[in-house]
């Protein structure tokens, strides 16, 4: 189970990585105000956070770990 906590975790961050829908600024384009702290496994700044998608990413990695 930690392996795919782990793997949903870096799913989360390659796709705020990518700069797609699921975590973007919640103004404007200012992505250099928001910084992912890896390490803490935080995403920090002002974000705009699509509950939807992010769900998305965390069952389709766990489905493809099964």
């Amino acid at each position: 189970m930690n392996d795919i906590r782990k793997t949903c975790v870096e799913a989360i961050f390659r796709e705020f990585e990518d700069k797609g829908d699921t975590i973007r600024p919640a103004y404007g384009d200012v992505w250099d105000e928001i910084e992912a702290r890896r390490s803490l496994g935080h995403i920090v700044g002002c974000i705009d956070l699509d509950v939807t998608d992010l769900v998305d990413i965390v069952i389709d990695t766990i489905n493809k770990e099964l």
